[in-house]
């Protein structure tokens, strides 16, 4: 019953499912459209016509940014120069919307393909304790004493190495004789506590590290630079593209190993080549963003509704759709609280996650009866 109502989801009848090109178009409009709005937004709010400006002026004249701009503003009784709306708007705003964008994609293509491997509707990397691994990870870089000037490149390495040591868990968990949905997100449970627990106690014990380990713990994506963006653009872009280059190989998972294998694919080798690939882009997001919790649960269930089950279209629109999810859920945790700080955005997340979770719970408890 399974087999041929996938194989009759690759390709969609005119009036059904909407158009692949056509949902591309909206979330590429709707991420344009938000990341523009999302520049008037912050502890310092910058009038959307001086947005426009700076933009305008970004493309005409670089040399001249924060020459002019229409709206003044005033912050404590005083005119804050043009210059410095510039240096907020290109130096802090849009590092952190475009780590936004790139995070919320990569959890997003990662928590699709995780769903695929295990034909689980609750593969999410942060459900699935890689995530709590990457962060786990993360602290052994503070913990280890390594000094600021390496993390670029030795901090990725180690959250990786941390999402790596998780994702080996479930792998032999799912590989196990009766293994079930619940027994993998048992597995999650178990092993998000575990490293709550590690990072708690090196906390306790290494009390200098508390800072940048809360950061971990909480997900932020504010203070993000330039070098931190162009890093993790190029490690979450190097693989989604591999991620969403195996949509026909996840599609033939969902028939059931036996069947994908008669129908030539190499069963084993693309569950592990998958899971090393979404634990690697969980990392790099994990790296510069902490966990950040529910983004790769409700992004491909939500393209699922509106465009089907099919991977090839699924992981790259969820990538646009996490993209646009974390990016608003960044704007409500800033506007919140105003100008007296920040919330973390994965508060926000989990906020919408953790009803989104109860509701899948839910439906599969009736489907089953």
């Amino acid at each position: 019953m399974g087999g041929p109502r996938i194989l009759r989801s690759w390709r969609f009848p005119a009036g059904g499912k909407a158009r692949p090109l056509r949902m591309v178009l909206l979330l590429l409009g709707s991420v344009g459209t938000a990341t523009i709005l999302s520049m008037a937004l912050g502890t310092v709010p910058i009038p959307f016509p001086d947005v426009l400006s700076f933009l305008l002026q970004r493309i005409v004249n670089p040399g001249a940014l924060g020459s002019s701009c229409p709206v003044p503003v005033v912050v404590e009784g005083q005119v804050v120069p043009c210059t410095i709306l510039a240096a907020i708007l290109w130096e802090n705003r849009v590092p952190e919307i475009l780590l936004a964008l790139l995070v919320g994609g990569a959890l997003a293509i990662s928590g699709g393909t995780m769903q695929g491997i295990f034909r689980n509707p609750l593969g999410d990397p942060y459900l699935l304790g890689i995530s709590s691994g990457a962060a786990v990870g993360a602290a052994a870089f503070f913990v280890a004493g390594y000094g600021l000037q390496y993390a670029l490149v030795a901090l990725p390495l180690f959250a990786f190495l941390g999402a790596m040591g998780s994702a080996a868990v479930i792998l032999l968990a799912s590989h196990s004789g009766r293994s079930t949905v619940e027994t993998l997100l048992l597995t999650g449970v178990a092993l998000a506590s575990f490293f709550g627990a590690v990072i708690s106690l090196v906390i306790t014990l290494r009390p200098l590290s508390s800072i940048p380990l809360t950061f971990w713990t909480l997900g932020y994506l504010s203070n993000a630079t330039w070098g931190e963006v162009a890093l993790a653009f190029g490690g979450i872009l190097a693989g989604s593209l591999f991620l969403a280059l195996h949509g026909r190989d996840l599609n033939l998972l969902q028939l059931g190993d036996e069947t994908a294998r008669g129908l030539g694919c190499d069963v084993e080798r693309v569950r592990r080549r998958l899971l090393v690939l979404s634990a690697l882009v969980t990392a790099v997001a994990v790296a510069f963003s902490g966990a950040i919790g529910f983004v790769g649960l409700i992004s491909p269930h939500i393209i699922r509704r509106l465009r089907g089950p099919d991977y090839r279209y699924l992981l790259p629109l969820s990538t646009l759709f996490g993209g646009l999810f974390l990016l608003l859920a960044d704007d409500l945790a800033v506007t919140i609280l105003g100008g007296g700080g920040e919330l973390p955005p994965g508060v926000i997340t989990s906020f919408v996650g953790a009803p989104f979770f109860l509701w899948i719970l839910y439906r599969r408890r009736r489907r089953l009866g």
